[in-house]
């Protein structure tokens, strides 16, 4: 391996903490079929398919997938998830999926193997990202496209505000939590841009998000962000303390009170010429 991180250790809780409504990964499955461009028949690649958020509507549409990932509970989620939606839908034509338990920094594919590529909130957990970039570039035939996703979300969210203010706790603290790979969205779209492609970004889909201030901090206390894990015990258990002192003088009688906060999806597409 290449020290990308695992999911294994949220693989049971990913899809309660991360996962999209129906109707939201339906639009976002749309979306990139639009964008890619994808169709049903097409040979798609997801790097980091995890338990499917992307890829299980794509594989409704009939989208033909194969999917890498490092996190052997995070794909075995995907299979159950799949084996239950076929049953409920057998009339349906779903697309076929191909799993490799691979890292995406050496891809067990053929050049121009692909369509597409899609890859969402993934490449930050990869240390060697760019190496992932070539390999995936290296599977996509010439005319298709890499597309990046990623979510958006308001920044009064309590989701964001906690994070930061714990941010800032565990750096004081003598720990500042560290991102691995790639630092964001815009340096993976630069990287892109750097090595001569040409990159479009576009917003394939809005919605709203309801959260109360005691589950954002408990998706923080109960080490389900991957930004925590690195943190020492007892640094972190220390951070939790003042972290959640604070949460509750900042949202004093509204700790169960739900927020509502616009989110977005977007997309950089990358067209793709050898």
């Amino acid at each position: 391996m290449s020290g990308s991180i695992s999911f294994d250790p949220v693989a049971d809780r990913y899809d309660d903490t991360r996962g999209y409504s129906a109707e939201v990964a339906e639009r976002i499955a749309t979306g990139l079929m639009r964008v890619g461009p994808v169709a049903a028949g097409s040979r798609l690649l997801e790097i980091g398919i995890g338990t499917g958020r992307i890829a299980l509507p794509l594989l409704r549409n009939g989208v033909n997938i194969a999917g890498v990932d490092i996190s052997l509970l995070m794909v075995e989620r995907l299979r159950a998830k799949l084996a239950q939606q076929q049953a409920a839908e057998p009339e349906r034509s779903w697309g076929k999926l191909t799993l490799e338990m691979a890292d995406m920094t050496a891809l067990p594919f053929a050049d121009d193997s692909f369509d597409a590529a899609v890859g969402v909130h993934v490449l930050h957990l990869v240390p060697e990202w760019r190496k992932a970039l070539d390999e995936t570039l290296r599977v996509i035939r010439s005319g298709g496209a890499l597309l990046i996703g990623q979510d958006v979300h308001g920044g009064s969210y309590p989701h964001a505000v906690i994070q930061d203010q714990w941010r800032d706790i565990i750096a004081r603290l003598g720990h500042p939590p560290i991102t691995v790979g790639a630092p964001g969205f815009q340096a993976i779209v630069d990287e892109l841009t750097r090595r001569g492609l040409a990159v479009t970004v576009e917003t394939l889909t809005t919605w709203e998000v309801e959260q109360t201030p005691r589950s954002a901090l408990q998706y923080i206390a109960s080490r389900t962000w991957s930004r925590t894990w690195p943190a020492p015990d007892d640094a972190f258990a220390e951070s939790v303390r003042q972290l959640t002192d604070w949460v509750e003088r900042h949202y004093k009688g509204r700790m169960d009170t739900p927020q509502n906060s616009p989110h977005s999806f977007k997309v950089a597409r990358a067209a793709v010429t050898h």
